[in-house]
């Protein structure tokens, strides 16, 4: 029989989860749990903390900061609350992202979304792992610009994704993907901002968050559930303003890169 980590502790957690859940019902917002549950735990004279800051860092500098759902007992278990129809594949990542950064023993995924409570328990199983990219060349079209460079582009990205992980929010992979390119010895500039004009004239400044990379290529760097429509359209505007004929819109924010070309 397989010995379970931190049994009896997680034994005395799924009771007041349960209890939480029976209590209060399903789908409220996710702070009302993480109270509920603080609550709960103090009864059972179990030491936590809600939202406790992780510093986060990429190539041994610092890119953001996590804040746990529930920390407990000195980093034995992390508890992470969702409110969800169920308990998806992106959840399960950015899970284990958060055990990268804590460095706790297990992590209980919670969904109080459902028709019942749903548990998941994930141990830590990538505590010194090593992280190694196997990147195979990229096939783009004949008609593609900049070929080479966007190759080693999206090995960049995907390099950012695979030491990471999904769950954090935006910055910390554009901070991250900077590392990268200064890694990798690939020219950028970061712009903050873009003037827009209309009609020859200026009429204000929008903020913009892009990396322009070697003076050919924009990256928009985002955490979002999908990519849709309507940024593909905001990155071919901004392609326009700034004078650039290729972008790329990249997603963190899922269990593997997704990125999308888009050309003016």
């Amino acid at each position: 029989m397989t010995n379970l980590i931190h049994a009896d502790l997680t034994y005395t957690l799924r009771g007041v989860m349960f209890d939480v859940y029976n209590q209060l019902g399903p789908a409220l917002p996710e702070k009302v749990y993480q109270q509920a549950m603080s609550i709960g735990l103090e009864k059972q004279g179990l030491s936590h903390q809600r939202e406790r800051s992780f510093e986060v860092y990429y190539r041994n500098q610092r890119v953001g900061f996590y804040l746990t759902d529930i920390w407990l007992k000195g980093g034995q278990v992390i508890v992470e609350l969702k409110v969800a129809p169920e308990i998806l594949p992106i959840h399960q990542a950015q899970t284990i992202s958060y055990l990268k950064v804590t460095d706790a023993d297990l992590a209980l995924i919670a969904n109080f979304g459902a028709a019942s409570m749903q548990i998941e328990r994930l141990p830590n199983f990538v505590r010194h792992k090593t992280v190694d990219l196997h990147w195979t060349p990229q096939t783009l079209p004949d008609s593609a610009l900049y070929p080479e460079l966007t190759d080693k582009l999206l090995q960049s990205l995907h390099q950012v994704q695979l030491a990471l992980g999904a769950g954090f929010l935006h910055q910390i992979y554009r901070r991250a993907t900077m590392i990268e390119l200064q890694y990798q010895g690939i020219k950028f500039e970061y712009i903050k901002t873009m003037p827009l004009t209309y009609q020859g004239q200026q009429i204000g400044l929008q903020e913009v968050r892009l990396i322009a990379v070697e003076g050919k290529i924009l990256v928009a760097t985002i955490a979002v559930k999908q990519l849709n429509q309507t940024m593909r359209q905001a990155l071919q505007a901004r392609l326009r303003h700034l004078d650039f004929q290729l972008g790329i819109l990249a997603n963190f924010n899922t269990p593997r890169l997704e990125f999308i070309m888009v050309r003016i």
